[in-house]
């Protein structure tokens, strides 16, 4: 119905911008703003005369890292398909995810290998900026996943 009547405005000289998403279960979230955030849970503290309440992350399920998600693999969260970072709860996608935060980062692989050098830290060698870095996986040339130790 959508497409006959948007054809049917466009003919009729009204401009017309649908966004259709895909309702597939092979998806992942379409876009985030149609997405609630990530849950949160909340914890309370006492100041003298009130009650705050003080939001934490605690009880979000952890992202499953490397996920697969359309035969593609994925080291850390990915904005595929997404306009925030998002990563799969489970190691071959199929439809449960969540919007990455802060404390959704995937573990540095110690040791790892690269420049036939093994790494049980950290490093700075090899960096653009001088600023430490570890690989994703155990040989770093293999699939080039890392991120930056000092990031987080």
């Amino acid at each position: 119905m959508a497409p006959r009547l948007g054809l049917f405005l466009i003919w009729a000289g009204v401009p017309v911008f649908l966004q259709l998403h895909p309702v597939n279960g092979d998806e992942p979230p379409p876009y985030v703003y149609n997405l609630p955030e990530t849950p949160t849970t909340t914890s309370s503290y006492t100041i003298p005369g009130f009650q705050v309440e003080k939001p934490h992350e605690d009880d979000s399920p952890p992202c499953a890292f490397p996920f697969t998600y359309r035969r593609k693999i994925y080291y850390k969260c990915t904005s595929v398909n997404s306009e925030r970072e998002w990563c799969s709860l489970d190691e071959d996608y199929v439809g449960r995810w969540k919007i990455c935060s802060d404390g959704d980062r995937p573990k540095c692989h110690f040791p790892f290998i690269y420049r036939d050098k093994r790494y049980f830290r950290c490093t700075t060698e090899g960096s653009a900026y001088g600023l430490a870095w570890c690989s994703l996986t155990e040989y770093f040339e293999r699939e080039y996943a890392w991120q930056y130790c000092d990031r987080y």
